[in-house]
């Protein structure tokens, strides 16, 4: 619609008007966009995660669909649209579907895809994946993050790590399978 009007060679005053307006919101989200990502540098990258938020958020899917499905299959039992026990079985598969979807995708809950560190090493952002498949960031100042060299070993740690913050949030850190892209500041601020 907008390339519509701004064709029209006889609305050259609308024309510059909405132009000027889009290099306005333009220029704002650019600049926005710079303040905010100038702050911190990317230490570290696990590129799997997109993956595992789509495993994640397929649970929501599946519960979505049983949620829909159930109404409609008791309905058209009732009508006799559907032979009897077709709700029994709609709710075993919508059923069983989310729970082994939630299981399987349980591990993965509070798994780090983005570490960033501040400029002067005051502060570390965390983007990690929730239960449900959201990424969440969160802030901290670098003494809430308990060193990894810090903690004790576990089994796990061949695979992935288990950074923890003061406050007891624990998280999954991939570090064999992501990218470090800054090795010294990461072991400088986090190690």
């Amino acid at each position: 619609m907008l390339k519509l009007i701004t064709n029209l060679k006889h609305c050259k005053l609308l024309n510059r008007g909405l132009s000027s307006t889009i290099s306005a919101n333009e220029n704002q989200s650019n600049f926005k966009t710079k303040q905010s990502t100038d702050n911190f540098e990317t230490v570290f990258k696990f590129p799997f995660i997109r993956y595992i938020a789509i495993l994640n958020r397929l649970k929501v899917y599946q519960l979505a669909g049983t949620t829909l499905a159930l109404p409609g299959c008791g309905l058209m039992e009732v009508l006799n649209v559907l032979p009897e026990g077709a709700l029994l079985s709609a709710a075993y598969i919508g059923i069983t579907g989310s729970v082994v979807l939630s299981l399987t995708t349980l591990p993965f809950r509070n798994t780090i895809g983005y570490l960033y560190v501040s400029q002067d090493n005051t502060k570390v952002k965390i983007s990690s994946m929730n239960f449900w498949g959201k990424r969440q960031d969160k802030i901290i100042a670098t003494e809430d993050w308990i060193p990894l060299l810090e903690m004790p070993s576990k089994a796990t740690d061949a695979i992935f790590l288990q950074p923890k913050l003061a406050d007891g949030t624990k998280y999954k850190l991939f570090i064999k399978f992501g990218n470090v892209l800054n090795a010294s500041k990461m072991g400088q601020v986090l190690e």
